[in-house]
């Protein structure tokens, strides 16, 4: 028996989802090797822009020599520009690329583009970058080897997600063996993992058929006649639902009230031909007979076409062919290029989705009434997203749909689930005020509350982890590393052990390392190996993204060297903004507040660990918390962290003095912000003192200012 067939449905939708070539995502792993090899360090290429003026002005302080005044004719994000490339126009004209383009850190809206906001890029080496890497054929490629790897999965996991819509319809207990006998090639239930990998003959009887209106069969939709006569039909859309009807009639009568509604009428049109560019010359045919059929026309004629063999490898296929279609349509090759046929079906319409979705986790998934806790993408991603995204919304429904499967009545849990923590569900937790934190729960030692609720924080980041890409054992580097796509390592990748990060994992165990350079302190290694070194983990950090959703802590203290004074000169006031200046740790845990007030160090020194500058500081969630959950990639897990780049502001909404038996600190309640505020004074958050911009540089170096054009850029 192969490791496939010994994995739970939970870890096969898991190892799946993060084989499948996303667009976005290896073309942000693709940019970001661009932005590597160009500018020596990672920048989020979804933030980082192309803009074409119309006019152009010489300039001595910009790196291209010109500057423009905005808006600019046309903006795309470094990401998309990698899946449009230039146009065979601009490839004629290389030499203009500079003159009446640029790469920005800023967008569309601003007025003034000039050495202030630009990226120092040539846009001719980006050009020729572009040629070397060859995009398209790279996703390609993946997409391939995806389909020959993974079909077979998919064909489970479809197989699960129709076993829960049939749990969940109003089919009889005769009528629901009866539907298993015609779908499954291992009907009994309940049913294993290794029954739901049974494929169905070709040559078997009584099976499913597509349903066809006009001549036009459907894609996502399907019909079986039972022995009584009764239709089922299942929508094999987002919403997964197998309905039952009495005749033909009947279902005719359902299908004409769906095409009087527009929402109705355009879930039909999705179900039969799908919303790509390749289906806009059906989408108006079918148009036409949905309309006829809503006004009862009878000269529209809907029939079943006959599936061969088994539903699930039909819809396997149906999928795996929508990808590969919109492949071409979304993607500029070489060859294209070479012979200038711009793809005209290409819009400037944005594609940038973030990495991981800070809102909305978990998905609930409505039309079952449901709550589910989310492994996978975003729902509300999936199925509001631009066409590439359209069919990975297939996945990130499944994934939802299986911790309810139980609910289908159809399975035993132990047969299809190893044991293993379920993520808890991830509701949406912001405040518009600061709640009372109970600290007499938390300032004693409680190791074992520790322990769980570190657990439940694990599982919460793990759960926002279904973006990070599964590491393709077969390709390692010359050192043992997993490399990607592209031939370079994974910033962070997930694997048969768990969730890894080579930066990351460094910063746990070692995190002076990373932090003397931005406090001035001796270093490790040369300047430029600690410059890199940042740069190496904020691109990490910017692979998995940033969580607002829950209330995070951090202790400080003087002996710690991170405490503000409470009381008289220098105290922390109400309105105060602090910033951060070096990578910042919090912790989601409050019960890891006293093992860090408590630390070795404490005991060692002989002082006491809660003086005068002691410190808790409770970041309430917000739109505006920029922290990335790293516990999963941690040495450390039990501590539940998240990372704050550097260059993050945030305001104290409320100081309270707090004292307990044998503690006593200053709390203090912030509030992100989205930017530094103007005219403000600002403080440095591990400090207290006055936040020095100049100072600051200094200690990162003049020779190499891209850590402050990173983290600490001019504002325009």
């Amino acid at each position: 028996m192969n490791d496939q067939e010994t994995l739970s449905l939970a870890q096969l939708a898991q190892r799946m989802l993060g084989h499948f070539p996303d667009l976005h995502r290896m073309a942000r792993q693709a940019a970001g090797h661009v932005l590597h090899q160009q500018l020596g360090y990672w920048v989020d290429p979804d933030r980082l822009y192309w803009h074409e003026f119309h006019a152009a002005a010489t300039s001595s302080r910009s790196y291209t020599g010109w500057c423009h005044s905005g808006p600019p004719w046309r903006s795309l994000s470094l990401t998309e520009l990698v899946v449009q490339r230039f146009s065979p126009q601009q490839q004629d004209s290389a030499d203009e690329l500079s003159v009446y383009g640029g790469f920005y850190r800023v967008d569309a809206s601003h007025i003034d583009y000039d050495e202030r906001n630009e990226v120092r890029l040539d846009p001719q080496q980006v050009l020729k970058a572009f040629w070397q890497l060859d995009f398209a054929g790279r996703y390609t490629e993946a997409l391939s080897r995806f389909r020959s790897q993974h079909g077979e999965d998919y064909c489970v996991l479809a197989r699960a997600r129709f076993l829960a819509a049939v749990g969940q319809s109003t089919l009889s207990e005769p009528e629901r063996r009866e539907l298993m006998v015609a779908t499954f090639a291992a009907p009994a239930v309940p049913i294993s993992v290794q029954g739901l990998r049974q494929t169905r003959p070709v040559n078997a009887q009584r099976g499913w058929s597509m349903l066809a209106i006009g001549g036009i069969s459907a894609r996502l939709l399907f019909q079986h006649k039972l022995k009584a006569g009764k239709l089922c039909l299942y929508l094999a859309d987002a919403q997964a639902v197998v309905q039952l009807f009495d005749d033909r009639h009947a279902l005719t009568a359902w299908l004409a009230d769906q095409a009087a509604t527009p929402e109705g009428r355009e879930r039909l049109v999705r179900l039969f031909v799908g919303d790509g560019v390749l289906a806009q010359s059906l989408r108006l045919r079918l148009s036409t007979n949905l309309k006829w059929l809503a006004q009862s026309r009878g000269d529209i004629t809907i029939t079943g076409q006959a599936i061969a063999g088994d539903l699930f490898v039909h819809l396997r296929d149906a999928v795996m062919d929508d990808l590969t279609s919109d492949a071409h349509e979304r993607l500029t090759t070489n060859a294209q290029l070479r012979k200038a046929n711009w793809l005209a079906g290409l819009q400037a319409a944005s594609l940038v989705i973030a990495p991981m979705a800070p809102f909305g986790w978990p998905v609930i998934l409505t039309s079952l009434g449901l709550g589910t806790a989310s492994l996978g993408l975003h729902l509300d991603r999936a199925l509001n997203g631009k066409r590439a995204w359209r069919t990975a919304a297939w996945w990130a429904v499944l994934t939802d749909i299986l911790f309810i499967l139980l609910d289908a009545a159809m399975m035993r849990a132990g047969e299809l689930f190893s044991e293993s923590r379920i993520p808890p569900r991830i509701a949406g937790q912001a405040q518009t005020a600061a709640a009372e934190v109970d600290w007499g729960l938390y300032m004693a030692p409680a190791a074992d509350e520790l322990l769980a609720v570190s657990d439940q924080a694990l599982a919460r980041q793990e759960a926002l982890m279904g973006s990070v890409p599964w590491a393709d054992l077969d390709a390692l580097g010359p050192r043992g590393e997993y490399l990607d796509a592209f031939s370079e390592p994974f910033p962070v990748y997930r694997d048969e052990h768990g969730f890894g990060s080579a930066a990351i994992a460094e910063y746990t165990s070692s995190p002076e390392r990373y932090n003397n350079l931005w406090r001035g302190l001796p270093l490790e290694g040369t300047h430029a190996g600690n410059v890199q070194r940042s740069h190496d983990l904020a691109c990490a950090l910017g692979h998995i993204g940033v969580s607002n959703q829950v209330r995070l802590y951090r202790a400080a203290s003087s002996l710690r060297g991170t405490g503000i004074p409470a009381f008289g000169d220098g105290a922390i006031d109400v309105g105060d903004v602090l910033v951060t200046t070096d990578f910042t740790s919090f912790t989601e845990n409050p019960y890891a507040l006293w093992e860090v007030f408590n630390d070795p160090q404490t005991q060692v020194s002989g002082r006491g660990p809660f003086d005068d500058h002691a410190l808790v500081y409770v970041l309430e969630p917000g739109e505006d918390m920029q922290a990335t959950p790293i516990g999963p990639f941690s040495r450390r897990p039990d501590e539940a962290e998240s990372l704050m780049l550097p260059g993050r502001y945030l305001q104290v909404e409320k100081v309270t003095a707090v004292q307990g038996h044998d503690y006593q600190f200053t709390e203090v309640c912030l509030k992100a912000l989205a930017q530094a505020p103007s005219g403000g004074t600002v403080r440095e958050m591990r400090t207290g003192g006055l936040f020095d911009r100049q100072a600051l540089a200094e200690r990162l170096g003049t020779e190499d200012d891209a850590l402050m054009r990173t983290f600490f850029a001019l504002p325009t």
